[in-house]
């Protein structure tokens, strides 16, 4: 028994320095793109799902009204979603003095029998159908853009022609340890997300910055298919686009079209923000990366079964001491499974650190790294809580209770 659960903490362990490693590689290999001034012959439609953002939407709005993109070639749709404060208003204000944007009051999201849940994806297919710009590109609410968003969006697009571009969303106004976590840890999804693309794995994107072309979109038949999780609105629509364009689902990376969005305030936020992301896991349909979950979820998930002997062992040895050698030798294997356990970890450090340095560099967030031993705690605790409990606990989304 002891060889077995030797032999597999190591084949994970090896398995999780390889792809982390690979990971990284990936990413760096990617050429950044740089200064390429669009044409001004793209037609852009920005789409913004909105549920009770009064306090955000005003923000995003301004941020787009000043885009160094030809204002006569977007247009932006803020589609509320049954807001019950004052997001529609300031929005419906807002479009009365720039004439490209325009504010739809979401009516279509009705309940199906009570058990409607794909809330978002109903938004965007609403207003997709509304869309007049060759090019969707959506974001959140409470997000925020820089100037050159829009331009280097359509460069992008014109240079490479992707049916469908993943773009780069880092957090802003991060304050103590736990959001530090957050911010790091989204960093690395990021560099996850364009090193799978860019391996010709579909899994990931980010909906607060993507963009796709409208044909596209209704060729695959928008989410139909994919509309019974709340969630995935950006990875599963990735995934659907790739099968008709394999070749033209792009990356792309490039700090001038970063989007900003904010890191929760609390655990429970957090808790209900990962459960949401870790819900759509089962929905993947390339095997290969529900295979690396799995792996990763269960070489952590191994930290804490190889700890947790130990521990056990030590604690049943301080109530019932036995000072033989027989009694040693029955300890011995709880020792080894330590050694194995502080191998995992030193791994592990050695790993995220690289791989975390290199993520943060691009997103210059570099003092992110100040936390690096602390998100690592964090990393080990979170892993197995949210890959087994999201996927058999209700969360609460947009003040809605979702399964």
């Amino acid at each position: 028994m002891l060889l077995y659960s030797l032999l597999i903490s190591f084949a994970l362990t090896i398995f999780y320095v390889s792809i982390i490693w690979a990971y990284k590689n990936e990413w760096e290999d990617i050429q950044e793109t740089g200064e390429q001034p669009a044409t001004g012959s793209v037609t852009i439609s920005i789409i913004i799902p909105a549920r009770n953002e009064a306090k955000n939407i005003f923000n995003i709005l301004h941020d787009i009204s000043e885009q160094n993109y030809p204002a006569e070639l977007f247009e932006v749709i803020v589609i509320d979603d049954h807001s019950d404060d004052e997001t529609y208003a300031i929005s419906s204000t807002f479009a009365k003095r720039h004439p490209h944007f325009k504010t739809l009051k979401l009516s279509v999201l009705t309940e199906v029998n009570g058990t409607e849940t794909a809330y978002k994806k109903r938004a965007i297919e609403a207003a997709v159908k509304s869309a007049t710009g060759t090019l969707i590109i959506t974001t959140d609410a409470d997000c925020r853009v820089q100037k050159t968003w829009l331009q280097h969006i359509a460069a992008f697009y014109e240079k490479e022609n992707g049916k469908l571009i993943a773009a780069p969303v880092c957090f802003y106004g991060v304050g103590g340890r736990f959001q530090q976590f957050q911010a790091l840890d989204f960093c690395g999804m990021q560099v996850i997300t364009g090193a799978s693309l860019s391996m010709g794995m579909f899994n990931m994107a980010n909906g607060a910055n993507l963009a796709y072309e409208k044909e596209a979109f209704l060729k695959v038949n928008g989410y139909q298919d994919i509309d019974k999780k709340a969630s995935g609105d950006d990875m599963l629509l990735v995934y659907k686009i790739a099968q008709q364009y394999p070749e033209q689902v792009k990356f792309l990376k490039d700090k001038l079209a970063v989007v900003y969005t904010k890191p929760t305030e609390t655990l429970s936020e957090f808790l209900q923000q990962r459960f949401r992301w870790t819900s759509k896991s089962r929905s993947y349909q390339d095997k290969r990366i529900t295979a690396i979950l799995g792996l990763v979820y269960l070489f952590v998930l191994s930290i804490w079964v190889n700890a947790l002997y130990f521990i056990g062992k030590l604690i049943y040895s301080s109530i019932f001491p036995d000072r033989t050698l027989e009694g040693f030798l029955n300890f011995l294997p709880a020792l080894i499974l330590l050694l194995m356990t502080i191998f995992q970890i030193i791994c592990k450090t050695i790993i995220d650190y690289y791989f975390l340095k290199s993520a943060s560099t691009f997103f210059r967030r570099q003092d992110l790294m100040k936390s690096f031993f602390t998100s690592e705690l964090l990393h080990i605790w979170y892993i197995p809580f949210v890959g087994t409990f999201g996927n058999i606990l209700q969360y609460k989304w947009k003040g809605r209770k979702l399964n």
